[in-house]
């Protein structure tokens, strides 16, 4: 009987201890994450530099004009921090050769200004909705790029 007694003595007095820990470190955490400054990767130029890059080097493949391959499609790729573009994929794919065609593009795109967490760079997921639109008369496709999101 003693022993439970002592037992539950301890436990009444060590209980509030550890809850107290518990809650400062939550309450630390909760306050580094507010703190943290988290600015996305952006193409040099800005948004309408992308869509001329894009308009410029996008080269509608011959077999996909022919069936008037159009519609979305998303990619995503990793921005370093170096501002190189890394790991390029396909989310949603549209047609295998333009599927391909966009890989080339975006695999070759420039340094992007990388990322940013509290002014430092970092590596950053992007995913990116591309419209597709049919050419006309063996013109490059008008196709338009959406606004892209961290993942």
């Amino acid at each position: 009987m003693r022993k439970i007694a002592l037992l539950l003595i301890l436990l009444s007095a060590f209980g509030p201890v550890f809850a107290q820990s518990e809650k400062d470190s939550v309450a630390k955490e909760t306050q580094k994450k507010t703190e943290d400054v988290i600015t996305q990767p952006e193409f040099k130029g800005g948004i309408e530099k992308m869509y001329e890059y894009i308009n410029h080097n996008f080269q509608y493949p011959e077999d996909a004009q022919k069936r008037s391959i159009r519609g979305r499609m998303e990619v995503e790729f990793t921005v370093e921090k170096s501002g190189d573009i890394t790991y390029v994929g396909i989310l949603k794919g549209l047609d295998y050769s333009i599927d391909e065609e966009v890989l080339r593009l975006i695999k070759g795109m420039p340094r992007w200004i990388p990322a940013t967490k509290n002014g430092e760079p970092v590596r950053y997921k992007v995913s990116m909705p591309i419209n597709i639109r049919a050419s006309r008369k063996g013109q490059r496709s008008n196709q338009q790029l959406s606004r892209y999101d961290e993942q």
